[in-house]
């Protein structure tokens, strides 16, 4: 019997090979690095609730990723901060569209609050910055590593690292297979899980998904004092995330949708300065408890974004080729959602008519 074959050995990869366990067909995992060396291991891992632009898709998308998430963290297979997080409001008219972005969420069934500026000491921000800021408490990061390796050790999947899927093989209109640098191999269903170079995955199959790239730098800061500190978003993109005692993560989130290109993954990137002086101006005028910080590791991150901020996950118009690409940032907060209904998709099974028009493939076509 064929297998079903993974291109990617991320968070969604491994997901969906888990979600994949009682195929009646063997799964086939193919990663071109090692298992989480991508976007997954670039991350900053979080788990938001947090939504800037409610969408009650999204949110039930969330909620079953956390149905899977939390059994997990309580038994102690997955380790979990809630640090929360922190949306600044730097203008009044902002802090107004927080308050009703709020609203929402709490309509959704999120935990989610509007503070006012003389509460935000208490969460490591300077009070006389902005005007508040929108506070979903019950946020926190995981580690990718952790999630990968549960994942892919309940799946019964063969894993092959180092190993990239060079091309897609078809005929009459459905996949037949995939070509790798170690030869060919036959296949009954290909889903590219290949976060940035899902582009690339799909050239070989001639199918065209407006799937762009964004670059997300991120810089580690130490001190020498333990200090705690919630996951603090700018509206410039700029944020700040909690990292143990005595560290924290300093990123950006890089290009929106409009500004972004398809960019080469494989290229070697280094934070350039700007960033640099950009973190250092925000941290002396908003973030006091990150004062005197030294700079650690550094790295630069590649998202996929797609136009309306929606992961494409679904089965495209060549039989058998599913794809599960453009989580837009959020691959850690939408794995286990995403791997269990594309699961579902791939056996043919009854899926949400909802998400699946929500997250189809098609639905740029």
């Amino acid at each position: 019997m064929d297998p079903v074959v993974i291109v990617g050995g991320g968070v969604v990869g491994a997901s969906l090979a888990y979600h994949l366990r009682d195929d009646p067909r063997p799964v086939v995992l193919y990663e071109r690095d090692a298992l989480g060396s991508g976007t997954s291991g670039d991350s900053v891992a979080m788990f938001v609730w947090h939504q800037s632009a409610p969408d009650r898709s999204s949110h039930r998308l969330r909620s079953r990723s956390w149905d899977r998430y939390e059994p997990l963290i309580r038994d102690g297979t997955l380790s979990f901060e809630r640090i929360g997080t922190l949306d600044v409001a730097e203008t009044r008219e902002k802090a107004e569209s927080l308050r009703e972005v709020a609203g929402t969420l709490r309509e959704f069934g999120a935990e989610a609050t509007f503070l006012e500026p003389d509460e935000l000491a208490e969460h490591g921000l300077d009070p006389d910055f902005g005007c508040g800021a929108m506070a979903t408490p019950a946020d926190g990061y995981l580690d990718p590593s952790e999630i990968i390796r549960y994942f892919v050790g309940e799946a019964d999947v063969a894993v092959e690292t180092q190993t990239a899927v060079t091309d897609v093989r078809t005929r009459d209109g459905g996949v037949t297979g995939v070509e790798t640098e170690d030869g060919v191999r036959s296949a009954d269903a290909v889903v590219n899980a290949a976060g940035p170079w899902a582009p690339t995955v799909n050239d070989g199959v001639d199918v065209s998904l407006p799937l762009r790239h964004n670059l997300g730098p991120v810089v580690v800061l130490r001190t020498d004092d333990p200090f705690s500190l919630p996951f603090i978003q700018f509206g410039d993109g700029l944020y700040f995330r909690g990292e143990g005692r005595t560290q924290a993560f300093a990123g950006k989130y890089g290009a929106d949708y409009e500004d972004a290109a398809p960019l080469d993954p494989t290229n070697a990137r280094s934070v350039d300065h700007e960033f640099y002086l950009d973190i250092d101006a925000r941290i002396r005028e908003a973030v006091p408890r990150l004062s005197g910080a030294e700079l650690g590791n550094e790295w630069v991150g590649v998202r996929t974004l797609t136009p309306d901020g929606v992961p494409i996950v679904g089965e495209t118009d060549v039989s058998g080729y599913f794809v599960a690409a453009g989580m837009n940032g959020l691959g850690i907060t939408l794995a286990p959602a995403v791997g269990e209904f594309l699961a579902t998709a791939i056996r043919g099974g009854d899926v949400d008519a909802e998400l699946r028009s929500y997250l189809s493939p098609t639905r740029f076509s």
